[in-house]
């Protein structure tokens, strides 16, 4: 399949990828400029449909709409790295915390230590050889 028509058939809404997660799932979002924006905000706004949902994290800058205390139930945050909205959730015991060397996160995913359901992470459009930047 030429890579066109593949990227074509697999481009989605943010409502339409975001309802890819499913109950008690963990998902795993890109790290730095990697970060999901417009994927975590749509979750957040459609969060109420959601439940058990574990976010991954390395270390989140975002602005914390889905660790507000009324997403309690829906999502709840497992940083790796603890920064920004993440500290208050985690103090008010509403979000973890699990401390890792960062050299040991893709080991972890590919053993099954930490195991991914969805992961999510932001790329540049593709080039005109199909090639995108992460």
């Amino acid at each position: 399949m030429e890579w066109r028509d593949y990227y074509k058939e697999h481009t989605m809404s943010p409502e339409q990828a975001v309802s890819m997660i499913h109950d008690g799932n963990r998902v795993v979002f890109g790290h730095a400029v990697g970060e999901p924006i417009v994927f975590q905000r749509t979750m957040a706004r459609m969060g109420e449909q959601f439940h058990d949902v574990e976010v991954v994290h390395m270390v989140y800058l975002g602005s914390g709409e889905y660790l507000k205390p009324e997403m309690a139930g829906h999502f709840r945050h497992n940083a790796l790295f603890v920064g920004g909205p993440a500290r208050k959730a985690i103090a008010e015991h509403r979000a973890d915390y699990t401390p890792v060397f960062f050299s040991d996160v893709p080991i972890m995913f590919r053993d099954g230590t930490l195991p991914v359901d969805v992961f999510a992470f932001t790329c540049s459009p593709p080039d005109e050889r199909g090639y995108i930047s992460v």
